[in-house]
């Protein structure tokens, strides 16, 4: 759920990090944390679903039933991945003050709002959490498969850099600017086509912005599936 900086809900959210990290700037960090998660949501969602649609077309068969509820189900497992894999970025880089699920929950409801504590998502959300890497994007992919079947014709290698895609957003949310970086070039490293971009050049942009031209920090068919 995206929730304007001004409204309630957001300012709720503020206040719970100032009193669990007691961190120098909060507002900043949630407002990255919002924005950046808001923009990788769309942009992933628009990657398994509208690119592939106009690229390769669909089958009548993988049609979802209901577009409404195709893109409220893949969205909040997108949401629940990100919080999962940020906490867990969060943590191997110490960006917080204790290593419980306080901030996965957190950003979960920051994202989901009240549907973060609907007991079948709040099992996926700690089930991503207590995974390791490599099986959380496993999971990942087939839980979206399962609910955007187009998904399954997706480039690969989308789902390989969704990970740090998210890494990045949640180090530069907290001022983590090193880290970021070796993210990118990891990115860069599985597609090197993402430098080539004359937009943007694969730079790092702000949270919550994206690239026209080639929809860094999440990238348009055509430069993933570039040779």
């Amino acid at each position: 759920m995206d929730h304007s900086t001004a409204s309630p809900e957001f300012i709720a959210a503020v206040e719970d990090f100032r009193r669990h990290e007691n961190h120098a700037d909060p507002q900043r960090v949630v407002t990255g944390l919002a924005r950046g998660f808001g923009i990788l949501r769309e942009k992933f969602y628009r990657r398994v679903h509208l690119d592939v649609e106009q690229a390769i077309g669909l089958d009548s068969v993988l049609m979802p039933v209901s577009e409404v509820k195709t893109q409220r189900l893949a969205a909040d497992e997108i949401d629940a991945f990100q919080a999962a894999e940020s906490a867990a970025m969060a943590k191997r880089c110490g960006y917080l003050s204790s290593g419980d699920t306080w901030y996965v929950r957190w950003l979960a409801h920051l994202r989901l709002a009240a549907r973060a504590s609907e007991p079948a998502l709040e099992k996926r959300l700690l089930d991503y959490w207590s995974s390791t890497a490599q099986r959380r994007r496993v999971d990942f992919e087939n839980a979206l498969t399962r609910i955007v079947p187009e998904a399954i014709q997706a480039p690969l290698v989308l789902f390989q850099l969704f990970p740090p895609a998210v890494g990045i957003t949640t180090a530069q949310a907290f001022g983590d600017m090193e880290t970021a970086g070796q993210l990118r070039s990891e990115q860069i490293r599985i597609l090197p086509a993402i430098d080539d971009c004359r937009e943007c050049g694969g730079k790092l942009l702000e949270l919550g912005d994206s690239c026209s031209q080639c929809g860094n920090p999440l990238w348009k068919y055509a430069y993933l599936t570039s040779v």
